[in-house]
């Protein structure tokens, strides 16, 4: 019997989820390729029957691949864009040409999948994980809706990630830190180890510049792979050319091509450095034949849109939202706010997961406010807003608790002057809430 949307999603919900727990070991007891691939098997392999691009890295995945989707989809290419997570709608993971799928046809493929998901004695031998049988799910739409390339970000790691069943064109790497360091390894180069895991024999593979650590780390994998490896500030490059309230205008240069005056419409600096790893990812395509031009890259890009970074919600007060769930992410934030706005005071609507380096992202982003309001979001990994608040509070910056981001955001707005600045951060859960709200519904997960 066909599910509703509703009952797909209740079906979803009763899944193994490792997004919503506290972080469990990242090994093959946990993670691992097989049950996808049997998965899939059953399914017909519909992995296979597009090309694909696929991206890892501990920031700017999603950024980086809705640039890529966009320049492709400007060029003539039917183009898939799987990410995660997702900010109120679960659709928003599998996306063709930027059209979410459909409730309905979301709704048919679970029914479908389902029937395949881990029957007693059956090659699948256990039911999915929600992210496994989400990859499936995706990867069969992109099948059946014919895409010409899927444009496919990392969900965790990258080694054991179910996503790892794909042979990309080209895979990308873009900035690796210290973060999940409780699943992925406490050094910069267990992380690197992890997410160079996508690195397959004889590819294509480009990265955003790293650390000197992970660097190296992704150059042995690429050697031992026999992997041709690009790297941004050494094979290519991009200079800013102007950053603005409106997006950022720069040059690249790299694989042959000079293309001048690029714009996009992401905030910050760094989504310059996350754009130059798509063009290059979109240089290593042409080179292997893909028919994309320079009038299809500035049209491409200038059509960009990533909710929930760095995002302008309101500007009496400025009200922006971003995830800045790491302490460099929380750098660009704070350097982005610093640099493209003008305010008179800051009260930041904070709101982080547990297993996120709060210390860190507080004194990065605690100084600029002139109050913090700490509130939980409807996710199990939220955390404690006691304790955010004593952080906040040790730092020597005033802080109040909310109940709920709902009320967190209603203080700030009865607090903050029209020349004032509200910012919205620390996960893409509290944003989703927010986000949510605002149209009137609640996030599905």
């Amino acid at each position: 019997m066909a599910l509703t949307y509703d009952e797909a999603l209740a079906y979803l919900r009763q899944l193994t989820n490792y997004e919503a727990p506290q972080p469990v070991p990242y090994n093959p007891e946990h993670f691992n390729l097989d049950t996808l691939e049997a998965f899939l098997q059953t399914l017909g392999a519909p992995h296979q029957a597009f090309a694909s691009v696929h991206i890892a890295g501990s920031k700017g995945k999603g950024s980086t691949a809705a640039m890529v989707a966009a320049v492709l989809e400007r060029a003539g290419f039917r183009t898939g864009l799987f990410s995660s997570p997702h900010l109120v709608s679960i659709r928003e993971r599998t996306q063709i040409n930027r059209q979410w799928i459909s409730p309905d046809d979301f709704a048919a493929l679970v029914t479908e999948l389902r029937e395949h998901a881990g029957q007693p004695g059956g090659r699948i031998g256990r039911k999915p994980t929600f992210f496994e049988f989400n990859t499936a799910l995706s990867f069969l739409h992109f099948a059946r809706q014919r895409v010409d390339i899927a444009v496919v970000e990392v969900g965790l790691g990258g080694r054991l990630d179910t996503t790892n069943v794909l042979i990309p064109e080209v895979a990308a790497i873009t900035p690796i830190e210290l973060e999940h360091t409780r699943i992925l390894g406490d050094t910069l180069a267990a992380i690197a180890w992890e997410k160079a895991g996508i690195i397959k024999p004889e590819s294509c593979v480009v990265s955003a510049a790293q650390a000197s650590e992970v660097i190296e780390v992704i150059e042995q994998r690429c050697e031992v792979q026999q992997a041709a490896l690009a790297v941004a500030g050494r094979e290519f490059h991009s200079d800013i050319a102007e950053l603005s309230r409106e997006g950022s205008t720069f040059h690249f240069t790299g694989f042959g091509h000079h293309w001048h005056d690029l714009k996009i419409p992401l905030l910050g600096r760094h989504q310059v450095g996350n754009a130059s790893v798509a063009l290059a990812i979109i240089a290593r395509l042409m080179a292997q034949g893909w028919a994309i031009t320079k009038d299809h890259v500035t049209q491409g890009l200038s059509r960009v849109h990533w909710e929930g970074r760095l995002e302008i919600l309101d500007r009496q007060p400025w009200t922006v939202c971003d995830g800045a769930f790491t302490v460099e992410a929380a750098q660009h934030l704070r350097r982005s706010l610093t640099e493209l706005f003008d305010y008179q005071r800051l009260w930041l609507v904070l709101g982080l997961a547990t297993d996120k380096n709060r210390a860190g992202i507080i004194e990065c982003l605690g100084s600029l406010a002139h109050e913090v309001i700490v509130t939980p979001f409807q996710n199990p990994r939220s955390c404690d807003p006691q304790q955010l608040a004593a952080e906040v509070q040790r730092q020597g910056v005033p802080a109040r608790i909310a109940p709920d981001s709902a009320t967190a955001l209603a203080w700030a707005q009865a607090a903050a002057n029209p020349d004032d600045m509200i910012c919205i951060a620390g996960s893409l859960f509290l944003l989703g809430e927010i986000k949510a709200r605002q149209r009137g519904s609640a996030p599905e997960f």
